[in-house]
């Protein structure tokens, strides 16, 4: 692909001075890292260099296990060579010395300062040389990226546009005010923020700033820019579009009012859609659950994490049938999670921002000769840590592992607002990008806590509450789908069949599953281990195997808890009574019931 447009976007923002690079990305710091950890760590046995004296939330020790146990599932030590720390623990994980390493039967070893990691290596070679080394800068700088900081205290490019916007909100010197405004003009076009980069540009046109008449005419060149890739888009009918929405809850952007459905977010889009309101994820983080989407696999039915994060061409069958029919598949993905293996059947275009993909997946379509199949995945705005391009406070980190551990709520429900509105502006905008013709759908892969003032528990204690954990966006129109609100119960497990269906017949047919299924994981991250013990939540922690039904959830713990719910009602265990007994009887007679061993 030739990138013309792109080509012709830089080169308007080159003829006034708009095409100003930040600072280094944090959030492109994370997907490599991301990246990094799951494929040289994963489930080795791992140990960290560099506990630290003075360790703190702003060390590199804090900052790895807070953010990357995840990925580095075998991480069980810490080493350091400051003998006060030996026989030390840090946020729970053991501290051993230099020597003791060989006695730990450790595989790998991360070395993770940025100014000892020359002697740290040294090290190694004395006292482990049959480790592999994982030195993150140096990994980061193979990438290309240099930083100058700490790899955590560089900023994304939405907590630049933040600080920017700020300094120019708050200026009062009119000099100061006018450079300001240019590079928030300048940062927003930077990740193809187009809704807020024309904004802006017009406020700059009408306070008749110094170079008013350039942005004037940047401005109308890149409406005549929009214009023309929409020409190029508007006969096109034969495209697949598929948009994955990391979290988005369904609660978002829909609600039931008595008899009657009303949207709350991407109103444009469910004018015109079969909106599915019963929709269920299989697990309640990514990879638990995109398992079932991609490979229609349960979680329990294979290990996701014994290198089944990332899945083969053939594995994803809806992608053999795409390429059957001709089309040109195309994949806009981020470093962290690419979600199928590099091939050259799938064009992959990694980038970052939700408006970077859909301004470039614009530009793909209306630039291709062929039909194409396009698959997109926006892993970041509406996921934790809930950071966007429209923030009106300064946003903070946090993850979801600290829903009902850590205080929040000074900022989280706002922030997710803020990201909500933000994700909404950038649909909408460039939703008349494209032809209300082609096949066009949109799906989240699991639901999320956020916050929650009443309650406070951990994530995985919602296990019985539909909304907070499985109850996903899940919509389809175009190729002549009649709008509807449809409430047949639908599992992602479903979503391959759906979609082969629609390709090879162009019909839409969905299952009314009698009940679907859900599964928890045991949990690793100790902390929250920690916390199950002081709360009394231990049996919820070694995995929890659920089914659902239109009116009732069962559960079933893997120390043998047996839970029912009604759907209307999840703060209340109808176990005990006849329709609880009722539901435990069915789901019994036709389930397995048995969880793996490898968890």
């Amino acid at each position: 692909m030739q990138k013309l447009y792109d080509k012709r976007l830089l080169d308007i923002l080159d003829a006034c001075g708009l095409n100003i690079q930040l600072s280094s990305d944090s959030v492109k710091i994370h997907n490599v890292l991301m990246d990094i950890f799951k494929t040289k760590c994963g489930d080795r046995k791992t140990a960290l260099w560099g506990a630290g004296r003075n360790n703190s939330e702003n060390s590199h020790a804090f900052v790895i296990i807070k953010k990357y146990t995840t990925y580095m599932q075998g991480l069980s030590t810490l080493i350091d060579s400051i003998p006060d720390l030996w026989g030390k623990e840090f946020m729970g994980y053991p501290i051993i010395s230099p020597n003791e390493i060989v006695n730990n039967d450790i595989e790998v070893i991360v070395v993770s300062s940025k100014v000892q990691a020359d002697s740290i290596k040294k090290d190694i070679k004395k006292y482990a040389p049959n480790c592999e080394v994982v030195d993150i800068y140096d990994e980061l700088r193979k990438k290309g990226i240099t930083v100058y900081h700490k790899f955590y205290e560089e900023s994304s490019a939405y907590t630049s546009i933040y600080r920017i916007r700020q300094d120019y909100l708050l200026s009062n010197d009119k000099n100061v005010k006018e450079q300001r405004l240019k590079e928030l003009i300048s940062a927003y076009f930077n990740i193809k923020d187009l809704y807020y980069g024309l904004k802006f540009s017009k406020e700059y046109v009408s306070n008749q700033y110094s170079d008013y008449l350039k942005i004037k005419k940047m401005i109308e060149d890149v409406e005549e820019l929009v214009r023309e890739i929409k020409l190029k888009n508007q006969n096109k009918k034969d495209d697949v579009v598929i948009y994955f929405v990391d979290s988005l809850r369904a609660m978002d952007v829909f609600e039931k009012t008595q008899n009657s459905y009303q949207a709350k977010m991407l109103k444009g889009y469910l004018d015109n859609a079969a909106i599915f309101t019963k929709v269920r994820s299989t697990g309640v983080t990514t990879y638990e659950s995109m398992i079932s989407v991609v490979q229609e696999k349960l979680p329990y039915e294979r290990n996701v994490y014994d290198n089944n994060i990332l899945c083969e061409f053939d594995e994803f069958r809806l992608l053999s049938v795409a390429k059957e029919q001709g089309y040109d598949i195309n994949f806009f993905i981020s470093e962290g999670y690419p979600i199928a293996r590099p091939t050259d059947e799938i064009n992959f275009i990694k980038q970052v921002y939700v408006s970077e993909k859909l301004w470039s997946l614009a530009c793909h379509m209306a630039e291709s000769k062929n039909k194409t199949f396009n698959f997109i995945y926006f892993p970041y705005e509406l996921h934790f840590p809930l950071i966007c391009g429209m923030h009106e406070k300064e946003p903070k980190i946090s993850g979801f592992v600290d829903v009902g551990v850590e205080d929040t709520s000074e900022f989280v429900e706002r922030q997710l607002e803020e990201c909500k509105r933000y994700v909404d502006n950038q649909f909408e905008y460039f939703r008349t990008f494209f032809s209300e013709d082609i096949l066009m759908s949109l799906f989240s892969d699991h639901s999320q806590v956020v916050y929650d003032s009443e309650e406070k528990k951990p994530y995985f204690m919602y296990y019985n509450n539909i909304a907070r954990s499985v109850g996903v966006t899940f919509f389809i129109k175009g190729w002549g789908i009649d709008k509807q609100w449809n409430e047949q119960l639908v599992s992602l497990y479903d979503f391959n069949t759906i979609f082969i269906n629609l390709l090879k017949t162009g019909k839409l047919v969905i299952t009314d599953n009698d009940i679907v299924r859900y599964q928890y994981y045991r949990i690793h991250y100790k902390k929250l281990r920690e916390v199950a013990q002081e709360k009394g939540y231990t049996d919820y922690i070694d995995g929890i195997n659920c089914f659902t039904s239109k009116d009732y959830i069962y559960i079933i713990t893997a120390t043998d808890v047996e839970e029912v719910y009604r759907l209307e009602n999840h703060k209340i265990n109808i176990i005990d009574t006849k329709e609880g007994q009722a539901f435990r009887k069915i789901v019994r007679e036709k389930y397995d019931l048995s969880f793996p061993t490898f968890m």
